[in-house]
């Protein structure tokens, strides 16, 4: 009975803390407080490991009756205070402690025969003992091999030739991966690979989902869903519906209920490093961004959200129930390699705690300008590499256009100088083509919610001159004009994203004031036509089309109904059709980055082409959203953009592994 009131008193004072404290932190308060010692907590030590039952959800609750709230006394804000100090310091001491399973750094040279990848270099399987990587195969193509951890060598899997960005299933036993304008996905133990669906231009990241769905970027803009096994791609949304440019590098989360992803915000050609990393919930649709500024994020086993901005790791507790972020993002690593152009980020990680990463500063993708001949002799046009993409030769052969950082620039030979025509960010701005006067060129810009082509002086004076509009069109490129000038082909998305061939007729009687007329269709097809190209008497279109499990070259006469008809040129796939200058000869890029020629005839109405063959045995770049080649005037050589120069990638490439990352995670963002 004596002891009974200060009981009662201990309880009612209790009261006056917090609604939201736990029942078992209140239990433990009084523990510490009780003046019988037989009850009383013994020591700090009990303390500690009645805190870590209670963080981790395991400590019994106890309801403490509620009371009016009292004036506390002094004992008791003592012992609340040095508890709290004592959990204060106890949460600090947890970050530096020893742990049982320390963090290990260490590099692994992936071989002889490996090299770096556009976008990622190796991928670990969800168990953590597979890597799969990217290696030189025969003629200097890029392929795929598996290495299991505890062995020497990698084995290299057949039919993988182009292979970029690849990715494990689930359970560790299928890899996808992109190669020659398709998905494609290939057993681990080798064998035939197979195609899942088709791409219309650069992909941008995919993802193997439990439920047996892949979520890729199959356009450089959107994310679609498409069975494993193949079939037809769903479109999941659109990036301007939501004020964004384009939802790329996705991961499949909560077994297939979730898409983690990086959102391109302001126009293109303005890099990642602020995007927004965005969580669509699939049942509804819902996009929600759940951090600003960074790229490639990734959701960790451990509850923690990672992304690189600038170079850096970062790391933040993530709620993946709320699908919200917990406190401040913590810098891990510095010297994360990745490409704040397009977004990726050379890492990946297993579901046991293994990670992997490419040592480098962040930045952009560096293509190397070349003269190539038919021997396969190259020859450097500038003295440093610029990301200098889809190059176009004037005429003359004198100047030279393309897109340096999605802006449209000219280089003059002679003076070994640039022009700069088009200023980013306003709008990103790329696939120029020349017009045939020399002096002006056409070319694309991409912008929230409207894309459009302009017409442009080549040396820079006077103001561009819009031709043609459309809305929410995120794939709009002029690919060609008509000898004449009358007419430029371009390509544009309908409403399923397939793309199809207009022309869109010209008045060009004064060159600096064009006139557009009402653009018409030339050819539609359900799969997608792409990359038209004049012929030099204009009586003839190239193209590429999807077919027969590939994308393959051919001919029709122009105009369309001039006298029917359409004629195949390639017959191991291709595209990027371009026909020379001063010859009968029509040259394509195979699927294995080849140049490829074939030569023509006409016979009456007939488009005749002899069988192609081989220009030169150098390998191109490939996935470039464009054409990454044009030909001299003289059509005795090309300029070329190669991902690497010959000679240049011949010593091995080193990844660095942390193992027990999710307990150093853990240890440090608790």
């Amino acid at each position: 009975r004596r002891f009974s009131r200060p009981s009662c008193s201990r309880n009612r004072r209790l009261g006056t803390l917090p609604a939201a404290t736990p029942a078992a932190l209140r239990k433990l308060l009084l523990r510490c407080l009780d003046k019988d010692p037989q009850r009383r907590l013994r020591d700090i030590g009990e303390a500690r490991i009645a805190l870590d039952e209670i963080l981790a959800g395991g400590a019994a609750e106890v309801p403490v009756e509620a009371a009016p709230r009292r004036a506390t006394l002094a004992w008791a804000v003592a012992g609340a205070l040095a508890l709290g100090l004592f959990a204060a310091s106890w949460v600090a001491w947890r970050a530096t402690r020893r742990v049982d399973r320390p963090m290990m750094r260490f590099s692994v040279d992936l071989g002889p025969d490996s090299i770096r990848g556009v976008s990622l270099t190796a991928a670990v399987s969800p168990d953590g003992k597979r890597l799969v990587l990217l290696v030189r195969g025969a003629g200097n193509v890029p392929q795929l091999a598996t290495r299991l951890l505890d062995q020497p060598s990698a084995n290299v899997l057949a039919g993988t030739e182009n292979a970029e960005y690849p990715f494990f299933s689930p359970d560790g036993q299928w890899i996808g991966f992109f190669a020659d304008q398709k998905l494609k996905t290939i057993s681990v133990q080798g064998g035939a690979a197979v195609a899942v669906c088709d791409l219309t231009t650069q992909p941008r990241g995919a993802a193997w989902g439990e439920d047996g769905n892949i979520v890729a970027n199959l356009d450089g803009q959107r994310l679609f869903r498409v069975p494993a096994a193949g079939g037809k791609p769903e479109i999941l949304g659109k990036p301007e519906d939501h004020g964004e440019r384009s939802w790329r590098w996705p991961q499949v989360l909560a077994k297939g209920q979730l898409v983690l992803f990086t959102a391109g915000t302001g126009a293109m050609g303005t890099g990642y490093e602020d995007a927004n990393i965005d969580v669509l919930t699939l049942k509804t649709g819902q996009v929600k961004t759940v951090h600003r500024g960074g790229y490639f994020a990734r959701y960790l086993p451990s509850g923690h959200l990672i992304y690189v901005r600038q170079g850096t790791l970062f790391a933040v507790p993530f709620d993946i129930q709320r699908l919200e972020t917990r406190g401040v993002p913590t810098p891990l690593l510095n010297d994360v390699s990745g490409a704040a152009v397009s977004g990726a980020g050379q890492l990946d990680f297993s579901e046991t705690g293994t990670f992997v990463y490419l040592n480098g500063k962040a930045g952009s993708n560096v293509w190397n300008l070349l003269w190539l001949d038919s021997s396969g002799k190259t020859e450097p046009l500038w003295i440093t590499p610029s990301a200098f993409l889809t190059p176009k030769l004037s005429p003359d052969g004198k100047l030279l256009a393309g897109s340096i950082n999605f802006d449209i620039a000219v280089y003059d030979r002679l003076r070994a100088a640039s022009t700069k025509l088009t200023f980013a960010p306003a709008e990103g701005n790329q696939f120029c083509v020349w017009a045939p006067d020399g002096k002006h060129l056409a070319y694309a810009t991409s912008s929230a919610g409207q894309n459009a082509i302009w017409w442009i002086r080549a040396d820079g004076s006077g103001q561009p001159r819009k031709l043609f509009t459309a809305k929410d069109n995120p794939h709009l490129s002029p690919t060609s004009f008509s000898p004449d000038g009358r007419w430029l082909a371009f390509s544009q998305q309908n409403g399923s994203g397939a793309p199809e061939i207009w022309t869109l007729p010209l008045d060009l009687s004064n060159p600096d004031q064009p006139r557009p007329g009402t653009p018409e269709l030339f050819l539609r097809d359900p799969i997608g036509v792409t990359d038209a190209a004049f012929s030099p008497d204009g009586r003839w279109i190239a193209y590429s089309v999807s077919e027969g499990g590939g994308s393959q070259v051919f001919v029709r006469p122009f105009p369309a109904g001039a006298s029917g008809g359409r004629w195949q040129v390639s017959n191991a796939g291709g595209r990027f059709p371009l026909w020379s200058r001063s010859g009968r000869e029509l040259f394509y890029l195979s699927p294995e980055g080849r140049l490829m020629v074939a030569a023509w005839q006409v016979r009456g109405d007939s488009f005749a082409p002899d069988k192609p063959r081989q220009w030169a045995p150098t390998p191109l770049a490939a996935g470039l959203g464009g054409s990454s080649f044009d030909i001299a005037p003289d059509g005795k050589r090309f300029i070329v953009t190669l991902s690497r120069v010959p000679g240049d990638d011949q010593g091995s490439v080193h990844v660095t592994f942390l193992l027990n990352f999710f307990d150093e995670l853990k240890r440090k963002l608790p």
